[in-house]
């Protein structure tokens, strides 16, 4: 009851947040998608739609409140394998990832391939260069954690299949307009077709394709299952096209409803008896602002008349106080006591100190029973708004932290993708290179050829004229002549044969020593990338030992976190923490109670008091705990189990002088500072000089075993004041007035018990 009460006075003072709001659904799922649709290509006719769909469907997403939505339209191969590296890292925080594209698309050998705009596939042996593999594009949903969602319209009739090249003589399958079946490897993932495997989709005479069309209608519906949405996609392009296409979604999913929109919050009305229960502690506050709370949190319903009639009557009432508790019975007008004229006056009081002076001057009334619980009321107002701001200076102080973790990690990130360009613009040109060598070998190879059979036709010319020049008498020299010919024209052939082929193997000798260099390169990347990665990881565990601090097993996280660094660079902040660590250790274990160091100074402390005369050595020996009793004693504490703390040497250092009086011997009077013997009485007249002398000796022998350490000599004995001047020599040192000297210099300071 006490809590209700206390979060409805919240609400009149301004710090109530309303809690019928249910939180929205939808804010409580990450939810991410990347758009790619291309309709521009350079060596085939261009699309119409594709552009077209991808911005209507990025539209969508974003209408349906998705946190991110990453569009691309007509991207060419580097910046496409740019965006779904991009699309990787931010499907690992979500839990819901979709993936859209629209354009062409095809299989070879069994593998599905997505086709940029800049694709130049002459064969099929291209496709792995040229194109998108569409694992890959899968594959970049992975880090989602509920739903990952893959939608092809890439099923159209696709002209790169009749301009290609057949190269691959081991192929088991050949080139097929439109995408092959897949089955998912990871669960919790869809991919649907915009048409069955094996068969093309229509692009389309309208605004958007008949598959696009579909999908805009009734995938965000809100609260409907992403299963029955896409078997409505189905049931309208079968309708559309005449049953020419029939789209088609692999993968499966687990139980339950998985909708890309959740449904929306249904409000559920309060139970009566929490209806009424609130009404009850309304009514005990009695003010208009108090009403217009209840009717904000239960505007319909009994109690809510009610309490529209309670405004109404307040309304009619001049200077209603927000925050008045129940009135008890007063006296009458005619005769007001003293006691109820105090309460009328601190009865609405915000302070709880005019209440509280109330209870003290009137303590027997009945009417301190309202005072105490309108303290009780504003002290638990106070801790909750104390608590709210300490709440949001936290929540601003851990929003600080992430955005710096995370303008942290987008530069890494940034570097890491120019790194990556670099590398393939470097391999580019390199495949660039080997290309243009092997061209200008087979051209050279060709030549070569050429050269030959223009040889070949020189010899037969040659022939031919020397048969017709030559008589028939000069046949055989003729003969002759055109064997040496031939001999030498299979000779220069031969020649160009094998020296185009030392060209054509030096050309295959550099290719080769190309594509080593950028394979080592690439590998040099990853490499790099790899170590890059560890190091963040390695930074983050040690920004969170080090958020943890060293109390616990900070510690020892953090010098098993050092054991097994990896990181070069993080060596010497590991050292420094660990350093800081220590100290904070070391200090936390001289605070604590009966520690040497708080034993120590108490013992320094008791020694200039008075109270203690051993030598400081931060051990709680018997006589340090007697003088630390002795101190107690003195100022009225009890001397019982006594513990040395940070409060009791503070306490000891605050006095500027001696606390333990000066106990003298038996037989001494303290005056002042200093134990002072006491007078003997004088001797009879009668008594011989011989007693005297004896006596004197008998007191000068006892004085001096007493004071066998005296650094002060004694002073000759002047009569008559012999006594007084011996009271004086014996008389003990102050630890205020800094004592007696030595010959070394240092203060004699003897003080305590037993002196």
């Amino acid at each position: 009851m006490l809590k209700r009460l206390v979060t409805l006075v919240a609400a009149i003072g301004g710090f109530f947040l309303p809690m019928m709001l249910a939180a929205d659904p939808a804010r409580a799922e990450k939810r991410v998608a990347l758009i790619v649709g291309n309709s521009s290509y350079q060596t085939v006719p261009q699309l119409a739609n594709p552009s077209r769909d991808a911005s209507a469907v990025a539209k969508m997403f974003r209408d349906a409140g998705f946190d991110t939505v990453d569009v691309m339209l007509n991207v060419g191969n580097l910046d496409f394998k740019r965006a779904i590296r991009k699309f990787e890292t931010t499907a690992d925080q979500a839990d819901i990832a979709v993936v859209y594209y629209a354009g062409h698309g095809l299989e070879i050998s069994g593998v599905n391939y997505l086709i940029p705009v800049d694709a130049r596939l002459a064969s099929d042996r291209d496709a792995e260069d040229e194109a998108i593999p569409l694992e890959r594009l899968v594959s970049s949903a992975d880090g989602a954690k509920r739903l990952r969602l893959i939608v092809l319209d890439a099923c159209r009739d696709n002209p790169f299949v009749r301009v290609m090249r057949r190269e691959r003589k081991m192929a088991t399958r050949a080139v097929v307009a439109g995408l092959g079946k897949v089955e998912p490897t990871s669960t919790d993932t869809l991919i649907a077709y915009a048409a069955k495997a094996g068969s093309t989709a229509d692009d389309g005479d309208g605004l958007h394709s008949p598959f696009t069309t579909a999908v805009l209608k009734n995938l965000t519906v809100p609260g409907l299952d992403v299963r029955l949405a896409f078997g409505r996609v189905r049931d309208e392009v079968l309708r559309v096209t005449a049953s020419r296409q029939e789209p088609f979604v692999y993968g499966s999913l687990g139980g339950g409803n998985i909708a890309l929109v959740p449904a929306p919050a249904v409000v559920r009305e309060a139970p009566a008896t929490d209806v009424k229960a609130d009404y009850e502690l309304v009514q005990q506050i009695g003010s208009k602002r108090a009403w217009e709370v209840f009717l904000g949190t239960h505007p319909t319903g009994f109690y809510a008349d009610l309490a529209r009639a309670q405004i109404e009557a307040l309304s009619n009432q001049p200077n209603v106080n927000l925050a008045a508790l129940p009135q008890p019975p007063t006296q009458s007008r005619d005769t007001p006591t003293r006691e109820s004229l105090e309460w009328d006056r601190v009865k609405d009081a915000t302070d709880p100190t005019a209440l509280q002076r109330f209870i003290r001057r009137f303590p027997d009334s009945p009417l301190t029973v309202n005072a105490q619980q309108r303290i009780d009321v504003l002290k638990k107002a106070a801790q909750e708004r104390e608590q709210q701001a300490r709440e949001a200076r936290e929540a601003a102080r851990k929003a600080a932290e992430q955005a710096q973790r995370q303008a942290e990690q987008i530069r890494a990130e940034q570097a890491a993708a120019r790194k990556r360009e670099d590398d393939e613009r470097r391999a580019r040109a390199a495949e660039a290179e080997q290309k243009a060598r092997a061209a200008e070998a087979e051209r050279k190879a060709a030549e070569a050829k050429q050269r030959a059979e223009q040889a070949e036709r020189d010899r037969a010319a040659a022939e031919a004229a020397a048969q017709r020049a030559a008589a028939e008498r000069q046949a055989k020299a003729a003969e002759a002549e055109q064997k040496a010919k031939t001999a030498d024209a299979e000779r220069k052939a031969n020649e160009e044969k094998r020296k185009a082929e030392l060209e054509a193997a030096a050309a295959k000798a550099a290719s080769e020593k190309q594509a080593r260099e950028a394979d080592e390169a690439r590998k040099k990347a990853e490499l790099a990338a790899a170590k890059e990665v560890a190091c963040k990881a390695e930074q983050t565990k040690l920004e969170q030992i080090t958020a943890k601090g060293s109390e616990g097993s900070g510690i020892d996280d953090l010098k098993a976190f050092a054991r097994e660094l990896t990181c070069d660079r993080l060596g010497g902040s590991v050292v420094a923490t660990l350093n800081t660590f220590a100290a904070e250790a070391a200090k936390r274990a001289a605070a604590q109670p009966n520690s040497p160091e708080l034993v120590h100074s108490a013992q320094t402390e008791l020694v200039r008091l008075g109270c203690f005369n051993g030598k400081p050595d931060g051990k709680l020996t018997a006589p340090t705990s007697a003088a630390l009793g002795r101190y107690l004693s003195i100022g009225g504490l009890p001397s019982d189990n006594v513990s040395v703390t940070t409060k009791l040497v503070a306490e000891l250092g605050r006095h500027t002088s001696r606390v333990c009086p000066i106990e003298c011997r038996s037989g001494e009077t303290l005056k002042g500072e200093t134990c002072v013997a006491d007078e003997k009485p004088k001797a009879p007249a009668t008594a011989s000089r011989k007693n005297e002398d004896e006596e004197n000796a008998r007191s000068r022998r006892k004085q001096t075993s007493r004071q066998p350490d005296r650094e002060e000599p004694r002073r000759a004995r002047p009569a008559p004041e012999a006594p007084r001047i011996r009271q004086q020599a014996v008389a003990r040192p102050s630890i205020v007035s800094g004592g007696g000297g030595s010959s070394s210099g240092r203060a004699q300071a003897i003080i305590g018990v037993g002196f």
